[in-house]
């Protein structure tokens, strides 16, 4: 997330959508702290994956006209994005790695995606784990009406020079951060399971135009 009062922008960091290297270009806009989940204050609200809903009450609270900034997010293809998710959370969730050191592998992925939603506890974890949380959530749930521009994070090495060029900020070859090696879809996707995807995101996919994971396509 990053807040420019200087520029009346919000950038909202939409976990699993590019966030880390929406946050790395627009970094020098940045005049309001952001700490990790687990330093906010009364003082310091504001944390990297928080909600417009979140974004806007912390504003009233610091009496900020929230509905005057301009404010900006991504959206990922739902397919790739849950493939994302699910491999990030095999990296750091202490139980799937013990799995994993004792040969006996992550949850499988079909289970996992049957059991997480688009909204409310999303795909569990940590309180302090948000990524996880809203890492699944539909991009309805997550702008919750209060988001006037998205994107799409395939787009992003050409939208973010083409933002940063309106204020003056001069945006170069556009980094991608905290990526994974690239996989194929079709080993974990059934034709069940992309219709679950569809189901709990179709409208983004129509709006967006986002295909389903065939034929072959890659994720990171």
């Amino acid at each position: 997330m990053i807040i420019s009062h200087r520029h009346s922008v919000i950038l909202f960091a939409n976990p699993r959508t590019g966030s880390e290297t929406l946050r790395a270009v627009f970094e020098p806009w940045a005049d309001e702290p952001v700490v990790p989940f687990r330093n906010v204050t009364p003082q310091m609200p504001f944390y990297p994956h928080m909600t417009p809903r979140e974004c806007q009450i912390a504003f009233a609270g610091r009496g900020l006209d929230f509905q005057s900034y301009r404010r900006i997010t991504f959206v990922r293809s739902p397919f790739a994005r849950l493939v994302s998710l699910y491999r990030m959370i095999g990296d750091v969730d202490p139980i799937w790695r013990v799995r994993q050191g004792m040969g006996i592998g992550p949850p499988n992925f079909a289970r996992w995606l049957r059991k997480i939603r688009p909204d409310g506890r999303g795909a569990g974890g940590p309180r302090h784990h948000k990524w996880r949380q809203y890492g699944c959530w539909s991009l309805a749930e997550w702008c919750g009406g209060l988001v006037e521009e998205v994107y799409r994070t395939e787009d992003m090495a050409t939208i973010l020079p083409r933002i940063g060029a309106e204020y003056g900020l001069q945006v170069g070859e556009v980094p991608r951060l905290n990526a994974r090696p690239r996989v194929h879809w079709q080993a974990l996707y059934t034709p069940e399971l992309i219709s679950i995807v569809h189901d709990r995101y179709a409208p983004e996919i129509e709006r967006f135009g986002y295909p389903s994971p065939y034929p072959r396509g890659t994720t990171e």
